[in-house]
């Protein structure tokens, strides 16, 4: 389907309802600063991917499928943590409380006893930073202990979910990956005495989570935030799937560091669907021109969750001056929630169907990114 064929932009708000029973639907959120997919595999079921919040810390996913009219309670099937980076797991503790009847998965690593007992320290020991993708996959633990069921962990070529004509594959992270992780994690634990930090990112994003999902004759790649080193693990296994996806979810907010060209050309259809969601914080900003215009090159069907005059900073940080001012002063200030955009799939579930693309709120095409 050709970009001509994408709604016009509108409110989140006007979403059309739920699909049909018969019918799929992937929809990544992201407000700029965070990013989240919810996915109908057929029969009112639903999984999620990831999370971010809105302005009063709700999971954007709660907030799109209850305004489609679904139950995420009793509908939402399956919750997956690509990561724990804080643009992609914040609130997903209260997502996994609010979904009771869904299981949850994330890393195999993040099963380990050093992980979890770094987890535990560093909240006794109170973050510096709230919201910190530690502290939220502290609360998922927690929840975890709760329930009677238990979490499934990813790992390369590992079938995790099965449903009806759904099924989804991780293809990372590989046992290489793993472990250079449980090596290094000892150093999240802090120091007897010292003071509090900030906990430091797992990189480069080496733990994140892919996913291939089947559904009927569709199939689906979400690339989490993996970069170059994992894909190239992802290529050479003999064991990742042999079809070829037509809809990607581009890794990393189409960075150049996750762009890898055998994925585009032994893993994706010709001209596939694809989705992004930018990133920006402080002076940095995802993607760039040169990753627009490299994305455009590879398919006409691309798609950003926000443009980029929409995706405000989050965490922009003053001069010491000026903070000062504000603390002496007994200012309180709090951060606007940037706009939220939402690029909708959907697709019938009998073969030879297309999938059609809207664009909500300040989702746009990707040939509009910077206008």
């Amino acid at each position: 389907m050709g970009p001509g064929n994408a709604a016009a932009a509108q409110p989140l708000a006007a979403a059309e309802g739920p699909p049909g029973e018969s019918e799929f639907e992937l929809t990544l959120l992201g407000p700029g600063y965070g990013e989240s997919i919810v996915l109908h595999i057929g029969g009112g079921d639903w999984l999620i991917v990831d999370s971010c919040v809105n302005a009063g810390g709700i999971p954007r996913a709660i907030e799109y499928l209850a305004g489609i009219g679904v139950d995420p309670g009793g509908q939402v099937k399956l919750i997956v943590a690509t990561h724990w980076h804080d643009d992609h797991v914040r609130g997903i503790a209260e997502l996994f409380t609010r979904c009771e009847n869904a299981r949850f998965c994330c890393a195999a690593a993040l099963r380990t006893g050093e992980f979890l007992a770094a987890v535990q320290a560093l909240e006794s020991r109170h973050l510096s930073v709230a919201g910190s993708g530690v502290r939220e996959m502290f609360g998922v633990f927690s929840e975890l202990r709760k329930r009677t069921n238990m979490a499934t962990f990813a790992q390369a070529n590992r079938r995790i979910f099965s449903s009806g004509p759904c099924e989804i594959w991780s293809l990372s992270p590989s046992d290489a990956q793993y472990q250079s992780f449980v090596e290094s994690v000892g150093t999240l634990v802090p120091v007897e005495g010292g003071g509090k930090h900030r906990v430091p990112a797992s990189g480069p994003n080496s733990l994140s989570v892919v996913l291939w999902i089947r559904l009927g004759e569709a199939m689906v790649l979400l690339g989490a935030d993996l970069e170059k080193p994992g894909w190239a693990e992802i290529l050479k296994s003999r064991e990742r799937p042999v079809e070829k996806a037509s809809v990607f979810k581009i890794p990393h907010h189409g960075s150049r560091n996750a762009h890898e060209p055998g994925v585009w050309r032994e893993m994706l259809d010709p001209a596939p669907m694809a989705a992004l969601t930018p990133w920006r914080r402080g002076g940095a900003s995802l993607p760039g021109k040169e990753d627009v215009e490299r994305i455009l090159s590879l398919t006409e069907n691309a798609y950003a969750s926000t443009g980029r005059d929409a995706a405000t900073s989050s965490g922009r940080k003053r001069i010491s001056a000026v903070e000062r001012t504000i603390r002496e002063s007994g200012i309180s200030l709090r951060h606007s929630a940037p706009p939220c955009g939402a690029v909708r799939l959907r697709r019938n579930r009998e073969g030879g169907a297309e999938w059609r693309a809207t664009t909500l709120g300040a989702a746009r095409h990707l040939r509009n990114y910077f206008k």
